[in-house]
């Protein structure tokens, strides 16, 4: 394997003072990265409309980027689907705006790519800013263990440690560092557009493994992963969005045992927010409350 160019994509939405140290991190792993196999990095930021000089930021002090200023929010499937088009380089990594690198993160994920030639797609551990562990990789949702995460046991979203510890193929992973080789989006097309932002990387990896093509989770390369940031840290969006991104894959793969399936999530969100409600946690509740109305 001897191109080894690569493209990095950022979506950036209200994120300005986050996505500047984005990108002073990223300076620091591309230098890292291009010094040791001299390959070419070239980076692409889409500015979904933000309201906060992101667009005006990233162009005044960051000019080795290609800014690419959207005055709408295209969200993340549409806005991640319209720069990897652009995209002309054999490997591909999307990487949110609340991502900081360390140095060494591109190089170890480059050269992951070059000793497991089974590897296609590469996702990375993803620290918290405490440093503790984020669980952003799993087994691909079905009937089965979408009823067990929904009554609140694992599901296809693996709790346990050992899961991250070492390398392997996994299902899916999560989206804020997803490394791929460009063949993987010419052959699949990308995130389904229909899906504005949640399940939309597990949608697409199902998809990318009915190819034939290979996921792997490999907690050698780290990052840090603030999760939240573009909505202020309040993930109560995020789980109901979750279930809506849950209902439409259901539909897409799963169209003839939705309505049974549509009752079992009902019933396992009753379940939480009578829990939720004994714990006096009376906001996590109504989250719950409110998702019936979503699926």
């Amino acid at each position: 394997m001897s191109n080894l160019d690569l493209t990095v994509i950022i979506l950036s939405f209200n994120t300005r003072e986050i996505t500047a140290r984005c990108l002073s991190k990223l300076q620091l792993s591309v230098v890292c990265c291009q010094s040791r196999f001299k390959n070419k990095i070239k980076v692409i930021v889409l500015d979904n409309g933000s309201s906060d000089g992101s667009a005006q930021m990233i162009k005044s002090d960051f000019p080795w980027v290609k800014l690419i200023a959207s005055k709408e929010n295209t969200g993340f499937s549409k806005g991640n689907n319209i720069v990897m088009k652009q995209a002309k380089t054999p490997f591909i990594l999307l990487l949110n705006s609340d991502v900081y690198l360390e140095e060494e993160s591109l190089y170890k994920a480059i050269a992951y790519f070059r000793v497991n030639l089974n590897c296609d797609v590469l996702g990375a551990r993803l620290n918290y800013a405490s440093g503790s562990l984020q669980l952003s990789a799993g087994n691909l949702p079905n009937p089965l263990n979408i009823i067990s995460w929904i009554f609140g046991f694992r599901g296809f979203h693996p709790k346990n440690k050992s899961y991250f510890s070492k390398a392997h193929p996994v299902g899916w992973i999560m989206g804020a560092f997803f490394m791929l080789k460009r063949e993987v989006f010419e052959r699949t097309g990308g995130f389904d557009e229909k899906i504005f932002m949640h399940m939309e990387e597990v949608e697409w990896c199902r998809r990318i493994k009915n190819r034939g093509y290979r996921i792997w989770y490999v907690p050698q390369v780290e990052v840090v992963h603030l999760h939240g940031a573009s909505t202020n840290f309040d993930l109560s969006d995020s789980f109901l969005n979750e279930l809506k991104g849950i209902r439409y894959y259901l539909l897409k793969h799963y169209r003839g045992v939705y309505l049974p399936m549509k009752l079992f999530l009902i019933i396992g969100l009753m379940f939480r927010v009578i829990a939720f409600s004994v714990l006096g946690k009376a906001k996590r509740a109504g989250v719950y409350m409110e998702g019936m109305k979503v699926v």
